[in-house]
Order: structure tokens, then sequence, then C-alpha cells
């Protein structure tokens, strides 16, 4: 076991993500609470406008250079050393590595610092969805990597299989983490709803073809088309332009804006007082760690609209709590949503209830900060 202290006897936990503001939208709590059980926490990502929060919580902020979507194998190669320097010098005790790239040199680096590594995959990402030659290159990776993991750990059932079959890590050293938990006292539903609002359906996403940008668009269409006599509106928040192979050009999403298909938010720090005003969410992905979006929306009392694929299908339960509908089919998520705009109020409020109920009984944040803090003491003591 590794016995090197933090600072005053404490232990040191490293978390290395692609993006700050990832760990402090998914983490912040969970790093809020191991910091309140007497952990030093150091965030090692590259910095951003996030970083000043995190430290509010109690973490310290190292900068590191991550080009998630860089293929110079130098590059990759000075990446393990920049993460093997910063363990050292920080003397982490153990290193919890999120996403593809600090997974894979991250975990690497630990082995050549001695510091217990531990893989948190959050979903399988672009290479697993459209396959092809950077398919191949990402699985020797993993492969090669993992075998140097303490544990490995996936939000679903369905990703750890996926591994699995494509003998990418041993089977004793899988755990499935049941999401990466929702605050449910923060979100939550923050007034009555009324039975006279306008229908505002929500989909909050970065703008990926792999999101579902295009089925929401064209069953936006479908729906509006339809019901010329009723107040219906469908909101996209979320970023557009980002540095991602399956990006949704800006021209598209303004396409459908102008037109007044869509109604286009662009993007904003918190997103509870926009879900607040809609009526229910919508997600088509093609695939999902865990969707925390959904948890939020869920958490707040909202129904929900997702695709029946992994990281979706684990948050909704069809025909109770929201609709699942068929992924990469415009008509079938127009009929989901059909279905929604014909339900009574007092329906689409129990579907909510429902929904919340379950973020609080399988999803809740507390439920998290259990597994790290029991993770931890099996590791570090």
């Amino acid at each position: 076991m590794n016995k090197k202290k933090g600072t005053g006897g404490k232990k040191k936990i490293g978390m290395v993500v692609n993006e700050a503001w990832n760990m402090y939208n998914f983490r912040g709590g969970l790093i809020k609470k191991l910091i309140l059980e007497g952990y030093e926490v150091v965030v090692i990502a590259p910095t951003d406008k996030f970083d000043e929060k995190l430290k509010s919580l109690g973490a310290k902020v190292v900068d590191v250079q991550i080009n998630s979507k860089g293929t110079n194998p130098m590059e990759d190669l000075k990446l393990i050393f920049s993460l093997r320097k910063i363990y050292k010098r920080e003397k982490l005790d153990i290193v919890f590595n999120y996403t593809i790239k600090p997974i894979i040199y991250g975990t690497i680096a630990a082995k050549l610092a001695k510091v217990i590594p531990i893989a948190v995959t959050t979903g399988l990402g672009y290479a697993f969805i459209k396959e092809g030659k950077v398919t191949k290159v990402v699985e020797k990776l993993y492969r090669f990597s993992l075998r140097f993991a303490k544990e490995v750990w996936f939000l679903n059932e369905n990703d750890k299989k996926v591994f699995l079959e494509r003998k990418l890590v041993d089977s004793d050293k899988t755990f499935v983490l049941n999401g990466e938990g929702i605050d449910t006292d923060y979100f939550k539903p923050l007034k009555e709803t009324g039975s006279d609002r306008k229908i505002k359906f929500l989909m909050i996403a970065r703008a990926l073809w792999d999101k579902g940008v295009k089925e929401y668009c064209e069953a936006a269409q479908i729906i509006k088309s339809k019901h010329r006599d009723k107040e219906i509106e469908f909101l996209f928040l979320g970023k557009v332009g980002v540095p991602n192979p399956s990006a949704v050009p800006k021209e598209y999403i303004e396409k459908y804006h102008n037109e007044g298909i869509i109604n286009y938010l662009g993007v904003v720090d918190d997103v509870s007082e926009i879900i607040e005003e809609s009526s229910c969410f919508v997600l088509p992905s093609y695939r999902e760690g865990i969707s925390r979006v959904i948890m939020e929306n869920a958490s707040m009392g909202k129904p929900i609209i997702a695709t029946d694929v992994p990281g979706c299908r684990e948050l909704v339960d069809d025909g109770k709590t929201g609709y699942l509908c068929t992924p990469g089919e415009s008509k079938d998520l127009a009929q989901k949503l059909e279905w929604f705009i014909n339900l009574p109020e007092e329906r689409r409020e129990k579907a909510g209830r429902l929904g919340r109920q379950k973020m609080i009984d399988e999803f809740s944040e507390k439920m998290v900060v259990e597994v790290y803090s029991d993770k931890l003491k099996k590791w570090l003591n």
C-alpha cells in the first residue's frame, strides 16, 4: 500500500481530467465532501475560468496541457512525463483519471510515479460510436495502460461489457459506479407548475451529431408543422463549434433558429432556472456514460424523453417517468413528443414526481460520495 502522506498527515487525492469545467460541474460536490472528510484534493487539468470555482471548494488546481483530440505521439509522450512530474511533486497517494487521454496516459504516469491509479471511464466516446482506424488505436492504448490501473470504473453495465468483450481490461479490476451523482437538494423543483403554460421542450448538450441534434431539430419541425394552433417551443442550450469530429456546424443551428423551429439559448453557467421554465427534457443521444443532464432535469421534477441507449435508459422508466425512443429516428422521437403533448397535466406532473424520486433513491450524490469514501479506505489504509 502507498504510505506517503500529504501536508499535515492528510492523504492526497489527484483528479485528472481534460477540462476544469468538467471537474467542477460533474464532481464539484464530491470534491467538497472529500475535503470535509479530511482529504487533500488536487485537480490536474488545463486551466480555464472554473479554476477559481474549484479553489473555492478547497481544491488545489494544477495546470497541465492536454490536447484531447490530438494524435501526435510525441505530444502524448510529453503528457505522460508531465503528469508523472506533477504526481511526484504533489506527493499524491492516489489518482483518479477521467476521460480518454487522462485514463491512458495518466495511468501510465501513475505507474512510473508509484501512485495508486484508478481509471474512471465516463463514456465510450466518439471512437466507439463511429468505429474505424482510430478505434483500433484507442483499444491498443487502453489494453496497455489499464494493465497498471488498480481498478477501472464504468458508469453503466454496457460500457463495462464492451471493455470486457474487447479484452481491454481484466474483469477482476472492473467496478460499476451508478452514475456520478446528482445533488438532489440543489436540483429540486423551484415552484409549482401551471396547467396553462406553453409547452416547452428543452435539450441541453454540446452541439454534436451523436447527441441527437439532427433528430431534435427534425422532430421539432414535424411537431411545429402539425400543431400550428398550439404554443409549443423547442429550446436548445449548449456550446456550438466544439472541437470534435462530431461537431454540428454553427450554420445548421442558426438555420433552425432563424426559421423559428428551435430557440437557441447559447451557454449558461447555471441551467436550473432554464430547466424550471421547461415542461419536458429531451435528449436523443446515440450513447452516454450516464447522462448528467438527464439526472439534473429528472431531479427537478421534469419528465424525460430520451433514446433507448446505454447511459440514458438507466435513468428513465419508460411510460412512467418519461419515454424512450429509437436512436437516430426523428419520426419516432416526434411520436414520443406527441405522446407527451397529449398527456393530461396531472399525468405529466406524476411523471416528474416519479423521476425525481428515482434520482433520490438510485442516483444521489450522497451515494456516490460513500462509494469513493469506501474505495479510498480500501486503497489508502
